[in-house]
């Protein structure tokens, strides 16, 4: 993976991890309330955490992948193929834990999968890209500069801080 897929895979994993520590502490709190007991909640939101980890490590892959490649039609083909596998594990994954594992709680496990989602949105938050009110995207780690070192007086380019 190249350095910048890197960078966004480690921020949408803090996303991850900040959304199954919410889910932890509020298994602490209600999970008894709900009838679960509190280590089923834990294991699930850990297993739940790891698919989660592992559909992001191999979203990523697979993108730089298909990007690398320049062919749309072999992009579009590869990219469905590895979503369906990647559901189709992830449901198998689920019905070997409600068939011989009763003590991981399925419904934890859903919700630490959908950290998947929480990282993502997380994520901008996390790299420090922010709007700016006229609703262009504005990153703390970057500075607009005039790009007439490449003769093109007036254009932009974005350089790091």
């Amino acid at each position: 993976m190249t350095a910048e897929t890197k960078t966004l895979v480690l921020q949408m994993s803090v996303g991850i991890l900040l959304w199954n520590l919410l889910l932890a502490v509020a298994g602490i709190l209600f999970g008894p309330v709900l009838g679960w007991t509190r280590i089923s909640i834990f294991l699930g939101l850990i297993v739940g955490g790891l698919c989660a980890e592992a559909m992001l490590v191999h979203m990523a892959v697979i993108t730089e992948r298909v990007l690398d490649s320049g062919n749309e039609a072999y992009a579009n083909k590869t990219t469905v193929i590895h979503a369906v596998g990647r559901k189709l594990v992830y449901i198998f994954i689920l019905l070997a834990i409600l068939w011989k594992i009763p003590q991981v709680n399925v419904m934890a496990v859903v919700l630490g999968t959908m950290g998947l989602k929480a990282g993502a949105y997380l994520q901008p938050v996390l790299s420090g890209r922010r709007k700016a009110s006229d609703g262009t995207e504005v990153r703390d780690d970057c500075e607009i500069q005039p790009d007439e070192e490449n003769g093109v007086p007036g254009a932009e380019h974005k350089t790091a801080k």
